[in-house]
């Protein structure tokens, strides 16, 4: 099964009202998406930090409160 073409972009941009506008104007419309691998809630971080560097994550991990 192909995923067909791929654009990723890298960055490090400020945070600030400008470039938050921007994000939400590319997620509103489903042009960036963000892939949950797994959540964990803040009792288990350690085992979400090991999930990680065993390299078993195949996309974001978030700790939940």
């Amino acid at each position: 099964m192909g995923f067909g073409s791929t654009n990723v972009r890298l960055g490090t941009p400020a945070v600030n009202r400008e470039n938050l506008g921007a994000l939400l104007r590319l997620l509103e419309p489903g042009e960036v998406r963000v892939i949950i691998d797994k959540t964990y809630p803040l009792d288990q971080a350690a085992g979400a930090v090991t999930h990680v560097l065993e390299h078993h994550a195949s996309g974001k991990i978030a700790i939940t409160a």
